[in-house]
């Protein structure tokens, strides 16, 4: 076994691969819209690669090659793959005129009075064309139309397939293929139903949900259940942004993780447990994927089905592996399905908030609980002399069971520390992203995100029997859901979370750099010293307040 102090980190192949593969797609993301050279690669190449080739020992020179030559080529993939991607996008048909279109509907968003349809595979005029459609009417026009529903439209239609919008680069109208919009529509009407399971499924608990809740608990419900927020209250989400936890709007890791743990347990549990490894191994991947496939296979969603999925595969077969290299493996996939995924902020936060549990929360973790030992001593020195009280030299501490007060702090110590860590390694993107940054954030997580995690599986499931009941019965499957999240609503109606909110402070891309390299060297994944760690870490996030003074005086 080789001695850590060979070599500055372990190399996890999937992470390292899916981190050049990124840099690729940045690179020539850089290069196809910014003219950067190609030159740059001279430069920056080497010192990304360097820290790979440092160790101290010569036994390994044959494994620090073949690192080597796997992160080169995962670059040269990223780099083509975003090239082929941008390119393939704009080859499609050319329209600029008022004609008659029918696609099939997969998504519908209705607010002000509005209406936005997206058809996909249309037919224009009699021509096919590949990608999506976007069409904006009065919602009047549109008010009978569901998921699935092949609509006959007539209006202005025009091709729009430049990379860059009103709100810089379009990475998630690249990824969906979103080619053309519509606009003065004069009519829309249904004229059939196309069968997708997926949507037929989202249909299917909307309308049970409308039927069996008041319309602000049934829209929280879907947003909670499929990512789809169209139907809550302008003014009752922005607050919700404004405490930081919209995150439990889109579906990832914390409702995927739910649904995972549900599914293990009923492997374990039932009659299940008796089925060989590979039956249950499939059935939680059926559920899993169709879930997401219900969710329109958002990045968030397919991140957190490929963590776990590759989490109980390696468990089955008797595999070591972590979450780093599990969320690699989420991101090869992603990005090689869609290069353009990276530029879109739910991908950044979704990963950044990863890689922020990975790195950050045992370090973290491990600072609070020596925090409660500190305060605990001294509680005790000041008991003592309070009380005239000596301590007794046969009893030590160590030597005392667990008790239930423990456990309780080791479980809260754990879960501050993986919400300080998804904070800090969010903080940067949703300052850029959304130019606020809320001081509730880290309060209100701490109360909803366990109450979401246990109760998402709980709701899932209610949802999906009053899915198979008629729709009738739903009043009654679904009022105890509906009472609690009345209930929980009362707290975003009854405060203001924009009183506590941090703006007007912007990042550079370098500072952001600076920011998360500070962070990593005082995680526990560099074999040096503490006193580098710390030197490295604070000589960044010098750096780092240098660049933000400079970008914001």
């Amino acid at each position: 076994m080789k001695n850590a102090n060979d070599k500055l980190f372990n190399f996890r192949p999937a992470f390292f691969a899916a981190v050049f593969l990124c840099f690729g797609i940045v690179f020539a993301y850089l290069r196809s819209f910014f003219g950067v050279s190609v030159w740059w690669l001279a430069v920056c190449l080497p010192l990304a690669v360097a820290p790979f080739c440092f160790c101290r020992s010569r036994r390994y020179a044959l494994k620090i090659a073949q690192a080597l030559f796997l992160l080169f080529i995962s670059f040269a993939i990223g780099h083509s793959a975003f090239l082929l991607n941008v390119q393939s996008y704009a080859d499609c048909g050319v329209y600029n005129a008022q004609t008659e279109m029918i696609g099939k509907v997969v998504q519908i968003e209705r607010f002000d009075g509005y209406a936005r349809l997206i058809l996909e595979e249309p037919y224009i005029g009699k021509t096919q064309e590949e990608g999506r459609l976007v069409a904006y009417m009065p919602a009047s026009f549109c008010k009978n139309v569901r998921l699935s529903d092949k609509v006959l439209l007539l209006g202005y239609v025009e091709t729009d397939v430049d990379c860059f919008g009103e709100y810089g680069f379009r990475a998630q109208d690249i990824r969906e293929r979103v080619r053309y919009s519509v606009s003065q529509v004069d009519s829309c009407i249904v004229v059939g139903y196309e069968t997708d399971v997926f949507l037929a499924m989202r249909q299917r608990m909307k309308t049970v949900t409308y039927a069996g809740m008041d319309d602000e608990a049934a829209a929280v419900t879907l947003a909670v259940l499929t990512g789809d927020t169209s139907g809550i209250d302008r003014g009752l989400l922005t607050n919700i942004r404004m405490g930081g936890i919209a995150h439990v709007f889109a579906v990832s890791g914390l409702h995927i993780g739910s649904l995972y743990a549900f599914c293990l347990l009923l492997m374990q549990k039932t009659k299940l447990k008796n089925a060989p490894a590979p039956v249950r191994f499939f059935l939680t991947a059926a559920i899993l994927i169709f879930y997401t496939g219900v969710c329109g296979f958002s990045s968030s969603s397919l991140r957190a089905t490929v963590i776990c999925l590759v989490a109980y595969a390696a468990k089955a077969l008797g595999l070591e592996t972590d979450l780093l290299d599990s969320l690699g493996v989420a991101a090869i996939v992603i990005l090689l399905l869609s290069p353009t995924a990276l530029f879109e902020v739910g991908f950044q936060l979704s990963f950044a908030a990863c890689l922020g549990l990975a790195l950050l929360s045992r370090p973290i973790g491990k600072t609070l609980d020596s925090g409660c030992d500190i305060v605990k001593k001294v509680w005790i020195r000041l008991w003592r002399l309070e009380n005239k009280a000596r301590p007794n030299p046969k009893r030590k501490d160590e030597d005392m069971p667990e008790g239930v007060g423990a456990r309780i702090r080791r479980a809260c110590v754990s879960f501050l520390g993986a919400s300080l860590a998804a904070q800090i390694a969010t903080a940067p993107i949703l300052l850029n992203a959304f130019g606020y940054l809320s001081g509730w954030a880290l309060l209100l997580n701490c109360l909803f995100v366990p109450l979401i995690s246990g109760l998402f599986a709980t709701l899932l499931l209610f949802v999906a029997v009053a899915c198979v009941l008629p729709t009738a019965f739903s009043t009654v499957i679904l009022y105890l859901p509906s009472v609690v999240w009345s209930a929980l609503l009362l707290l975003f109606y009854a405060v203001d979370f924009s009183t506590f909110v941090f703006t007007g402070v912007k990042i550079s891309g370098v500072g952001s750099l600076c920011y998360y390299s500070g962070w990593q060297f005082l995680s526990d994944k560099w074999n040096i010293s503490k006193k580098e760690k710390t030197a490295y870490a604070l000589a960044c996030f010098l750096t780092f307040v240098i660049t933000v003074y400079a970008l914001n005086v």
